[in-house]
């Protein structure tokens, strides 16, 4: 089974946080770096993304995210 990978902004997203606060966790060495980039962007396994989760005080589900309709 292939483990699905999620972008900065898919994990922001998921936890309606703004992108940044991601990115000040790993400027300020609060979390460790996501161990996978493709490039240069950060790839996010489940285990990392709610990591982050925890560490904002919100909660990650390993279901996938709800489609969002367009129209």
């Amino acid at each position: 089974m292939e483990e699905e990978l999620f972008l900065i902004s898919d994990v922001a997203r998921r936890l309606d946080v703004p992108p940044h606060r991601i990115t000040y966790l790993f400027l300020t060495r609060k979390l460790p770096e996501p161990k996978l980039r493709l490039g240069n962007r950060r790839m996010f396994t489940n285990d990392e993304a709610r990591m982050v989760a925890e560490a904002l005080g919100r909660t990650w589900s390993d279901a996938p995210a709800k489609k969002e309709a367009h129209g």
